[in-house]
């Protein structure tokens, strides 16, 4: 049996190669659509919500005389416990909303894991802008307002009222709870533990609640992770639970010759775009239903118009006007 000639060999695997090649360029290609995707439904969704607004404002021409201004943004509170990951979360939605490439560009002051301060921190309005088609910004109603709010106290000290405060000093239409999956057992069982009172206090405010536990590679198995989430969802009561790594720059070590540049990830930017999604969705119909509410409350609380009764003259004349039967 004759040998392949070397010539052959090299022709058949050039095109192996090519091949591949081509699988990988297919691959992320696609992965490159469904982020575009989800920003493009997220732009749509904030259209729909300002059109909404500047249909339903002004009751009776009262705004007719007033300055054109905008609706306020949606507005979602990003809320947990020191160390957890809210604020890096923040800094990763605004990051995947404004297709930014490069080095991390920091909207929300985050620390290492054990750092910080336990001084008060002030709530922070970041004002996330969602990216074009072409990878600039859309328009001046493409923007996410996320409320980076100040951790809540230690897991063992934190009360129903600490939970109510920091739910009912922002004003926000969705919150997000950050948890991170790699704590210590004692103290991520006693944060879960507190689920139901958390969910139970946002609930009250008539909003939605969404769990995203952080640091996910620090999951060892598959199975740990769906029995996490399984817990989750059971005491939060909801099935909006999402795994997530976040973009910090302790992910890619050191850099003393410049800032270190961060590979953006599709999960990350596929799932952070999810949840905002998911925000925006609950805020459409929390807005829609106060819409509905309010609608209705006027229809009742206006008079019944009075009928119009004729003067004698008008009676008379319809009187002589009516043609009676022979």
């Amino acid at each position: 049996m004759r040998t392949p000639r070397l010539p052959l060999l090299i022709k058949i695997a050039a095109a192996a190669a090519a091949g591949a090649l081509a699988l990988i360029v297919a691959a992320r290609l696609r992965k490159e659509d469904a982020v575009a995707s989800l920003r493009r439904e997220i732009r749509e969704t904030l259209a729909a919500l300002v059109a909404d607004d500047e249909g339903g404002d002004g009751d009776d021409g009262q705004s007719a005389g007033k300055e054109d201004a905008s609706p306020p943004p949606p507005s979602v509170l990003i809320t947990g416990f020191r160390a957890h990951g809210k604020s890096s979360l923040v800094n990763t939605a605004c990051r995947a909303l404004a297709a930014e490439d490069g080095p991390l560009l920091l909207r929300a002051e985050a620390s290492p894991p054990g750092g910080g301060t336990d001084g008060t921190r002030r709530r922070r309005r970041v004002k996330a802008v969602v990216a074009g088609a072409d990878g600039d910004g859309a328009g001046d109603g493409d923007v996410v307002e996320l409320l980076d709010a100040p951790p809540l106290p230690d897991v063992m000290r934190c009360t129903r009222e600490h939970i109510d405060d920091a739910i009912n000093g922002a004003n926000p239409e969705c919150v997000v709870l950050v948890l991170r999956c790699d704590a210590p057992a004692k103290e991520r069982n006693a944060a879960i533990k507190r689920l139901p009172e958390i969910s139970a206090a946002v609930r009250n405010k008539g909003l939605n609640l969404i769990i995203v536990l952080t640091f996910k590679k620090a999951m060892r198995s598959i199975r740990q992770a769906e029995e996490l989430i399984r817990e989750v969802s059971f005491r939060a009561r909801t099935d909006c639970v999402y795994f997530i790594e976040n973009y910090t720059w302790s992910n890619n070590g050191p850099n003393l010759r410049h800032p270190p540049v961060i590979k953006n990830d599709f999960e990350t930017h596929f799932t952070v775009l999810t949840i905002i999604r998911q925000c925006l969705e609950f805020i459409k119909l929390n807005r829609s239903q106060s819409k509905d509410k309010k609608n209705g409350e006027q229809a009742k609380a206006k008079p019944d118009e009075p009928k119009v009764q004729n003067s004698p003259a008008e009676a008379k004349q319809n009187a002589g006007n009516s043609i009676t039967p022979v």
